[in-house]
């Protein structure tokens, strides 16, 4: 080592550092300055000052992937659309008030509630007596009083209608009021009562503690390990909202309310989106992101933002159609509008960036999506307003609840693609590190 030379200690230091952790990024910057350590050692300190400039933005950058919540993001990016394709089922099969009760289950622990009773509906037993009252169709106080339970939190209305299924042996009861519709069945010398959709409630209910807990580790992981500030308070908004999420999921039960059921459906939407987002933030693509534009990315960036918002509102008018049976002309109008922004997204895709995997592959398969969703909402359309009961319940809940999963993955499609091609825009341009040498913090 030249002895004349004046050693900068510090730059030295972060040079090693650049040595050991930067490497396999292989940036230009980073060939030139390990090539320099098969001359000598005079030539590392010479480039230690140059090494210490330049590889400070690509350490922040390999900082800042880290798997764990990388891999929780994408557990409760699934979880959570499994939830919502549950939710699509709770609501077609018209089970939201199944269990009358939040946060208990028939009075029970929610995690302990028996796993027999949630498959079957069961929930008591009253005396066989009553069989001539349900023969009749009547809804007598002595009935009223037999089925309804202080410990299990049943209630039904006066107006509830008995319709006899097979006389003597099985009868429905359809309280509109509640919106809850019982089974009672003769069984020996005693009729057991069932409630329809216990099931899907319930498993929705515990899908949704899943989902709250996976996203509380997901929010303490960032907090742990990602250095953006940002992207911390993401992760506590996503938090906030995934406990609101099951607050308007408990009191569209306690009260009984469509308003707020509707609410609860499109905040749903809103938070599989954000889990969305947040899965991207965390993976390697946007962590070790190199601003790489792509021409006339911007205009494509401005068509994806939109057609992500029209998404959306498309899905909120869809909730307010599905419990309320109304404002079908504005989910039609909105279906049009989001055909024809897809179409251009695709067209343009395919035109300026056919070559360009990275959006050709989600515009294909939102393209797809959209094929998809406008057959199902045809068939929608004509299960609930043309056909009604000449199709069995099973062909409607899965044609309703289709075309709920197939909206939301259009949502998440158009959410992932906008974010691609913010990555490849001018949007992120003054963040460059051949421009300004610093990224988003």
């Amino acid at each position: 080592m030249h002895r004349g030379n004046k050693i900068n200690t510090s730059a030295l230091k972060q040079y090693v550092n650049f040595e050991i952790h930067c490497k396999p990024l292989k940036t230009p910057e980073a060939k030139e300055i390990i090539s320099c350590s098969v001359i000598d050692w005079s030539a590392i300190i010479t480039r230690a000052d140059y090494a210490s400039q330049s590889v400070s933005w690509i350490l922040v950058l390999a900082k800042k992937y880290h798997k764990l919540p990388h891999v929780l993001s994408i557990l409760t990016f699934i979880t959570t659309f499994f939830l919502i394709s549950i939710g699509g089922i709770v609501t077609s099969t018209n089970s939201g008030m199944a269990v009358p009760d939040w946060p208990t289950t028939f009075g029970h622990n929610m995690f302990l509630y028996p796993l027999s009773k949630t498959i079957s509906g069961y929930i008591a037993s009253i005396d066989a007596g009553l069989q001539a009252d349900l023969d009749n169709s009547k809804l007598t106080p002595s009935l009223q009083d037999a089925i309804e339970s202080e410990d299990n939190h049943i209630s039904l209305s006066t107006i509830s209608k008995i319709e006899v299924i097979e006389t003597g042996k099985l009868w429905r009861i359809n309280d509109s009021e509640n919106h809850r519709t019982f089974t009672i069945k003769k069984a020996k010398n005693e009729l057991q009562v069932y409630i329809q959709g216990v099931f899907a409630e319930h498993s929705h209910r515990l899908m949704g503690t899943i989902v709250g807990l996976l996203t509380l580790s997901l929010s303490i992981s960032i907090w742990k390990f990602d250095q953006r500030k940002w992207m911390k308070w993401l992760s506590s908004a996503v938090l906030c909202a995934v406990l609101v999420q099951g607050i308007l999921g408990g009191l569209r039960v306690t009260e009984i309310s469509v308003i707020l059921a509707i609410i609860h459906a499109c905040l749903a939407q809103a938070f599989l989106a954000l889990c969305c987002g947040v899965m991207m933030f965390t993976s390697r693509e946007w962590t070790e992101w190199h601003h790489n534009k792509v021409e006339e990315a911007d205009l494509l960036r401005h068509l994806s933002i939109f057609t992500t918002g029209g998404v959306y509102f498309q899905i909120v008018w869809g909730a307010i159609l599905r419990h309320t049976a109304s404002q079908l002309q504005t989910h039609i109008f909105f279906a049009i509008l989001i055909t024809y922004c897809v179409l251009r997204i695709i067209s343009r895709v395919f035109i300026n960036h056919r070559n360009f995997t990275k959006f050709t592959v989600p515009a294909l398969f939102l393209g797809v999506s959209l094929i998809l969703q406008i057959v199902l909402g045809i068939g929608a359309w004509l299960s609930e307003f043309q056909l009604g009961n000449n199709l069995t319940s099973l062909t409607r809940t899965a044609i309703t609840t289709g075309h709920l999963v197939i909206g939301a993955l259009m949502l998440v499609t158009s959410v992932f693609l906008t974010l691609r091609v913010f990555l490849h825009s001018s949007a992120l341009e003054g963040y460059s590190p051949s421009s300004t040498g610093k990224i988003p913090a």
